[in-house]
């Protein structure tokens, strides 16, 4: 099965820079990216920035931006 990691940069609501770096195995793309959606909210909190994930030879396939207020107002709307 492949593995993909999970990296990102992004800042809590102190200014303090964070960095993740997690692997994920998954069979395809698509099910890497459900489940760091389906744990978003508990590995990124309220965090702002970006994240994505990389294949083992770091090719950039999937993306997310950590706006907290866009998605809190965007489920409202």
């Amino acid at each position: 099965m492949p593995l993909y990691r999970l990296l990102s940069t992004s800042r809590d609501r102190g200014g303090v820079p964070l960095r993740h770096d997690l692997s994920i195995e998954a069979p395809t793309v698509r099910h890497a990216a459900a489940r760091v959606l389906g744990r978003a909210d508990e590995v990124f909190c309220d965090r702002t920035g970006e994240a994505w994930l990389v294949t083992e030879d770091g090719a950039r396939v999937w993306g997310l931006s950590l706006d907290a207020e866009e998605v809190e107002s965007s489920a409202w709307a």
